[in-house]
């Protein structure tokens, strides 16, 4: 189900019975999320060292009636994925839990009658699709800059550990003397 859009018809079917599905999903399986998984696209592969898993998520999809009249899709999705740290370009094991339910809409006029329009996803004229839906969904849950949280290896390579009060006093700061300078200068015109 998840390779084919669902139209608003069958969309409405699986909603009023409330079906549920549960897959698993590789990380691979999607080209915006594979890119962002370490291993796959950010240049690892090919390299003939052993490739981090990027990471396989389990989904579950609940398909109901939302109180104002419209289908909703519930979305779970656990599981890992490996990304790459930003502080030592190693793979960084980051957990994936993810619980939403969005309303399924054909016009963005229809937000206005809803809720909670952010909560919301638009039908377009092929069908929802839903791979793209949980993509999405994932994508928005990453962090912006994955670290390890707490590996010394890391915080060293990365220089964390350095006496930052001494890089505070090497800091370069060009107006620091200025309110010194207007004074004298302001002096000097009184006279």
């Amino acid at each position: 189900m998840l390779s084919e859009h669902v139209d608003s018809t069958r969309l409405d079917e699986l909603a009023r019975k409330g079906v549920g599905l549960a897959f698993a999903l590789p990380a691979v399986d999607f080209a915006r999320l594979s890119a962002c998984t370490y291993g796959t696209d950010m240049g690892q592969t090919g390299s003939g060292q052993d490739l981090a898993d990027p990471g396989e998520l389990a989904a579950n999809i609940q398909f109901d009636i939302g109180p104002d009249g419209f289908p909703r899709v519930g979305l779970t999705v656990t599981g890992r994925l490996s990304l790459q740290c930003q502080r030592c370009l190693e793979p960084v094991t980051w957990p994936v839990r993810i619980e939403t339910r969005l309303s399924v809409l054909d016009s963005d006029e229809q937000t206005e009658v809803i809720e909670n329009p952010f909560d919301s996803v638009l039908i377009s004229a092929d069908g929802l699709d839903l791979a793209t839906v949980i993509e999405d969904e994932i994508l928005a849950a990453l962090p912006m800059v994955p670290v390890h949280r707490d590996n010394p290896k890391c915080r060293q390579a990365s220089g964390e550990d350095s006496n930052w009060e001494i890089d505070a006093e090497l800091t370069h700061r060009p107006f620091t003397d200025l309110a010194s300078l207007v004074g004298s200068r302001k002096s000097d015109a009184d006279d």
